[in-house]
């Protein structure tokens, strides 16, 4: 008599599992999940964002799933992959930064790329620039020290973000001009720190700054403009976009050691810590799917963005070789406390 009871309290709590809840959910697979899309923006209208939203308006119907961005920053989105469970519910979409804040030092160690599972790679963005006024006496970012040279009054302020892709280029750039430029000259180039790009905008309109950094394409719009009030010129690439006719830093001669330079912003699915195999091999199907769809590509060129799969392994391998080569730099270039302008 007991163990029938046991027998029928324990159907009755299965079946109440299953009437209470609908079903229950497998959490090795993503089909019909509402998935969480973290990004380390809180912009929706730079590149993390847009990249995010093409990624995942695809992978719904690859993953036969709901996915929603959440623009909820750097630092938000960071947290969120170590205090998440990883059950396929809340991925991460974002680029370079999510290694770049941790070796600069911005963020704890405890968000190392270590600490979480990294998944496939899914675009580049190779539109990472420096633009200035239309009407700056410079076409290019190699004409600057040779300006600098003929008018020895004078200083270059260059608006940049510490701690992200933009630092990487400027360092880059700084340790170039002071190799081939000595020391006196490098001087005069000075760091402003900026925001947002609208920040970074308005820092150049209000002639507090000389030079920004941000993306391509959401400064487009200015370097088209005939108002001279917000005209902008590109003054150099970090990488070459398909199509542009802007100079990247291979094309200017502007080298790191000697050796030739070039960064895209690479854009990779991160999830917590615990992943299934099951869930990594579903999502590196799913995105490899997406990777040869025209809509998909189409939808990235249009931004002059770009496609660029890697399944989860080999994109591991590339994120985390790429990281060294870049803490090697990081490692031995002045910190930007040194090189903001007093």
């Amino acid at each position: 008599m007991i163990r029938k009871i046991k027998r029928c309290v324990l159907g009755l709590v299965l079946a109440g599992t299953v009437i209470g809840c609908g079903k229950t959910e497998n959490t090795n697979t993503f089909k019909g999940k509402n998935i969480r899309a973290v990004i380390g923006s809180t912009s929706t209208s730079g590149d993390s964002y847009l990249i995010a939203d093409m990624t995942s308006r695809n992978l719904e119907k690859a993953l036969e799933a709901k996915i929603k961005v959440d623009a909820v920053g750097a630092a938000e989105a960071l947290a969120t992959m170590q205090s998440t469970k990883p059950d396929g519910n809340t991925i991460m979409i974002f680029h370079d930064m999510t290694y770049l804040g941790v070796d600069f030092g911005a963020y704890d160690k405890e968000y190392d790329l270590k600490n979480m599972t990294i998944g496939p790679r899914v675009a580049q963005n190779p539109g990472a620039v420096w633009a200035a006024k239309k009407n700056a006496p410079y076409e290019t970012l190699v004409d600057i020290p040779k300006y600098l040279q003929e008018n020895p009054s004078e200083i270059i302020r260059m608006a940049c973000e510490a701690g992200g892709v933009s630092q990487i280029g400027f360092i880059t750039y700084y340790d170039w001009v002071l190799q081939n430029y000595g020391q006196d000259v490098a001087n005069r180039i000075v760091v402003v720190i900026g925001g947002s790009t609208a920040d970074k905008a308005q820092l150049l309109w209000d002639n507090n700054c000389d030079i920004i950094f941000a993306d391509y394409t959401s400064l487009k719009d200015y370097s088209e403009t005939d108002d001279m009030k917000i005209a902008m010129k590109f003054v150099g690439l970090l990488d070459n976009i398909d199509g542009v006719d802007v100079k990247s830093y291979k094309d200017l001669g502007i080298t790191l050691s000697g050796e030739e330079f070039r960064f895209s912003k690479d854009f990779l699915i991160y999830m917590p810590k615990g992943v299934s195999e099951e869930l990594l091999k579903e999502l590196d199907l799913a995105v490899e799917k997406i990777s040869v769809s025209p809509e998909y590509n189409a939808g990235l060129q249009r931004m002059d963005y770009r496609s660029a799969f890697l399944d989860s392994k080999a994109a591991a391998e590339f994120i985390t070789e790429k990281r060294e080569d870049i803490k090697k730099l990081i490692e031995t270039s002045p910190s930007l406390d040194e090189l903001v302008r007093k």
